[in-house]
């Protein structure tokens, strides 16, 4: 007679609970019994195994509480919580209530909780799990107002930012973060003389037909960065979603400003929907730009520039501005360089370091970029904040339509499978002998280079041809190059054909190191539901990298935690410029 039973093993801690089943069956027999008292014993062993593994990679503590204002005895909402710098955030409800998942590897950090007007509230979070604390207390601040003074016998209102629309859009989501408040932000830069801010737009391209929440904020531009806040009055604003400039009117409000500042607006979670709010961007210029995805996270600065501008009063007495004067442009190329290896012309863009015409004896590195449409301007003024002395070439395309389709074309090997939505593709070795047999001896020619110390960066595809040019490279036994920057490669491209290729690769250990940046975004998943950009081909090939075979290349890994596929590309050039000086 044979009975079946089953034994449920429950491991419980104070965040989770682990229940193993074990399965199992008995008969009279001893024999049988000590079988199954062992098979008993196994499942046990089993379920502590999976509950260690399940806690290693699951633990974390969720802090609930509210928010409130002693002195009105009122809740607060939209109050900013998280921890500084490591994009873990959210932010409170209408009801003052929030809600925060802290990973295990944090609780040692402290929660920030800040919002216009009040002081910024730092608690160690160890406290706040040790003492349960649920309610958390934000005093407002006392300041007194200067008193504002305009000597200007007329005001005009003036535009300062991004006003025109344009033919190329990049589409960017800011509504479906729904935990979490995501910022973007504009610099801008007024006259010397304060002057009264009386609205922001933003230009919206695409929207779900509701209302939305936004908060307006002015922060200090320090460092490259946005800093603290420097207009304490809350600005909070619901505004009916439609296509077109979103205005926000600050006219009820006190708000003198002069000199550089950033302007940013926030998308205050709406739990109610999903639907995306689309705004304008604009690609190209050296405009500054930057997004936050998380409460008190860390500032980026992506590729594109938003369409957005802040209307002031200034005295008419000053020079009559020409609108477009107000609005920054993007270079234009040095020359237009037709190719005989492609059958296409393509537009460079050159920057000269500040003491290059000065020293006229001496020779500069020379640094490639890709995508010069959209990088050049900012990779060219980083530079200069860095001081550089680098020429920086850039390789454009006649304009942005032009580069969105031909980048295909020139930046990838083999050619696209059928199914894949590349329409000209596969011209990566002609692109090649085009940068190495027509722009490097025209840029040698025109300018006193550094023959031996080359850079070749890019992003994305951009990323995937710099890895082949490498590659050929290796094969060839050649060093046109010596650096080398790819930001979040496509490596998925051609069915991960060019990491296939690295792993057929002979054993390169040569005497002249070649150096490679190569970073990946650790959200580029998360933004990608086919998993194509993915950490996981990133992972793949840092590990062929690291590889014996490859002893010849000087290879920096960085992997960005907050940062998705399109914010990696500035943050690596810049950092490798810096690390090249």
């Amino acid at each position: 007679m044979k009975n079946n039973f089953e034994t449920r093993l429950t491991i419980e801690t104070e965040k989770h609970a682990v229940v193993g089943i074990c399965k199992y069956a008995t008969d009279n027999s001893i024999n049988k019994y000590s079988k199954e008292m062992s098979y008993l014993i196994k499942c046990i062993f089993a379920a502590i195994l999976l509950f260690g593994i399940i806690y290693s990679s699951m633990a974390q503590t969720i802090l609930t509480g509210v928010v409130v204002d002693p002195n009105h005895q009122s809740v607060l909402a939209f109050v900013n919580i998280g921890i500084k710098k490591k994009n873990i955030g959210t932010s409170s409800l209408d009801d003052g209530t929030f809600s925060i998942m802290i990973p295990k590897q944090n609780e040692n950090d402290t929660l920030t909780l800040s919002m216009v007007g009040y002081s910024e509230l730092n608690i160690p979070i160890q406290s706040i799990i040790t003492t349960h604390q649920k309610s958390f207390q934000l005093k407002e601040k006392t300041s007194t107002l200067n008193t504002v003074v305009v000597t200007a016998s007329k005001l005009v209102e003036r535009k300062f930012g991004i006003k025109k629309t344009g033919t190329i859009t990049h589409f960017t989501d800011g509504s479906t973060h729904q935990n979490d408040i995501f910022e973007i932000a504009q610099l801008i830069k007024l006259d010397t003389i304060l002057s009264k801010i009386t609205s922001v737009n933003l230009h919206i391209n695409q929207s779900r037909k509701d209302s939305g929440t936004f908060r307006i904020n002015f922060y200090k531009y320090a460092r490259n960065r946005p800093t603290e806040r420097i207009i304490e009055t809350s600005i909070i604003q619901t505004k009916q979603i439609q296509e077109g400039w979103l205005k926000f009117d600050l006219t009820p409000y006190k708000v003198y400003l002069k000199g550089s500042f950033v302007v940013a607006i926030e998308f205050i979670p709406n739990k109610r929907t999903n639907h995306p709010i689309y705004y304008e961007v604009k690609l190209g210029g050296s405009a500054k730009s930057f997004v936050r995805t998380s409460s008190q996270g860390e500032w980026s600065v992506p590729p594109h520039h938003y369409r957005l501008f802040v209307t002031a009063l200034v005295s008419d007495k000053k020079k009559k501005f020409n609108q477009d004067e107000l609005e920054e442009k993007e270079s234009l190329p040095v020359t237009t360089l037709f190719s005989e290896n492609v059958k296409d012309s393509f537009s460079l863009f050159v920057s000269l370091p500040k003491d290059y015409a000065k020293k006229k004896n001496q020779k500069f590195p020379v640094i490639y970029l890709l995508d010069a449409n959209v990088y050049f301007d900012i990779i060219a003024d980083a530079m200069n904040e860095i001081h550089s002395k680098a020429i920086l070439v850039g390789i454009g395309y006649k304009d942005f339509v032009m580069m969105d389709s031909l980048r295909n074309r020139d930046y990838t090997f083999p050619k696209a499978s059928p199914q894949d939505s590349f329409p000209i593709s596969g011209g990566a070795f002609n692109f090649l002998f085009f940068i190495k047999n027509e722009i490097i001896p025209y840029i040698d020619k025109t300018y006193r280079t550094e023959t031996n110390n080359r850079t070749l960066m890019g992003h994305s595809l951009g990323a995937y041809f710099t890895l082949f040019v490498l590659k050929q490279e290796i094969l060839n036994t050649d060093h046109t190059f010596k650096n080398y920057v790819a930001a979040s490669p496509s490596l998925h491209y051609g069915n991960k054909f060019l990491m296939d290729q690295w792993k057929q690769s002979v054993v390169y250990d040569n005497s002249i190191q070649q150096n490679l940046w190569l970073t990946c975004g650790a959200k580029e998943d998360i933004e990608d539901s086919t998993g194509t950009e993915g950490i996981d081909n990133f992972n793949s090939f840092v590990h062929i990298l690291e590889s014996s075979k490859y002893k010849g290349i000087n290879l920096k890994v960085e992997v960005y935690p907050a940062f998705g596929h399109m914010e990696t590309a500035v943050p690596t050039f810049v950092k490798s410029l810096k690390e090249m000086e």
